[in-house]
């Protein structure tokens, strides 16, 4: 039994010692250069990309699921805007402008003044709707701005019941031309501008004023922001009107400023209109040609 022992331990080594020699240090070596090539290539970044894609679907998708809210200040100070322009225009819409009457010396004779005054325009257009608005108190007025300030010349703005009426109310001043507004140079009646008719109302002035220069008579004037061109025999220009431009003239930047060569002559009106022709495409706008009854005169609704 103990003989046998010895025997099958040295079978064993037999064996194993009967293996090629160096074949274990060979597969270690061989795993060893695997192991350096594997490290030595360079790394694949397939993963991380594959995570930051993963991450970036996430998050679009959590925006979609709870998308997150506007700034409030901002949607608040938008609606606020439109509920002010729209409330302004509505109320442009049923008012209108007594530009150029003059001011009394205190803040309480100028409004009864101006009460007198609109009290006599109403009753020169001898229209009941106008006269049964104003005995109901529907017709106002006030000056503005309120605070005079350093302005020479407040506007008068006078609010009717709508737009309708206040429409009425305009057509009856440029027909009729009541003497309460036109026996004062420079007086005029216009709706309640918006500040883009503003500036257009601006530069027809401006237009309007040139041609009448260069043409040495009242051949242009303005209703709201348009230029209209009057029919008739033209006006001679008031005295000291060249030396009177409208705000924001400027006569380096005028299309029409320089030397001229259009013949002024009154006989001669109609050549000089279709002289100006070529000028004129440059200019304001101008509204298709009004009644002689409304265009006949500068006051009453039309202004230079």
């Amino acid at each position: 039994m103990a003989s046998g022992t010895p025997a099958s331990s040295t079978s064993a080594r037999t064996k194993t010692s009967s293996a090629p020699p160096g074949t274990v240090d060979k597969i270690i070596s061989m795993l060893s250069s695997l192991h350096e090539k594997i490290d030595a290539l360079p790394k694949c970044e397939c993963n991380t990309l594959r995570q930051e894609i993963l991450e970036l679907k996430r998050h679009v998708t959590e925006s979609i699921a709870t998308p997150s809210a506007p700034p409030i200040d901002s949607t608040y100070s938008v609606v606020k805007r439109a509920l002010t322009d729209a409330t302004t225009y509505i109320e442009k819409s049923r008012r209108a402008v007594w530009v150029g009457r003059q001011e009394c010396a205190t803040p309480i004779e100028t409004t009864q003044s101006d009460q007198k005054a609109l009290e006599e325009l109403c009753a020169d257009l001898k229209d009941e709707t106008i006269l049964n608005a104003l005995k109901e108190g529907k017709i106002t007025h006030t000056r503005h701005p309120k605070e005079k300030a350093d302005r020479k010349k407040r506007i008068l703005k006078i609010s009717l019941p709508d737009q309708k009426t206040r429409d009425h109310f305009l057509s009856l001043i440029r027909t009729s031309r009541p003497a309460t507004v036109s026996k004062t140079a420079g007086n005029f009646v216009r709706r309640d501008l918006c500040p883009f008719e503003l500036e257009l109302e601006r530069k027809a002035r401006i237009d309007a004023f040139t041609l009448n220069c260069k043409l040495n008579g009242l051949h242009y004037g303005i209703r709201d922001e348009k230029m209209i061109k009057f029919t008739g025999p033209p006006r001679p220009l008031p005295v000291g009107y060249e030396s009177r431009p409208p705000r924001g003239f400027n006569p380096l930047n005028n299309a029409l400023s320089g030397p001229s060569s259009l013949d002024t002559s009154q006989n001669q009106s109609n050549t000089n209109f279709n002289a100006t022709n070529s000028v004129l495409s440059s200019l304001s706008p101008m509204q298709p040609k009004p009644n002689s009854a409304a265009s006949s005169t500068v006051n009453g609704g039309v202004q230079v």
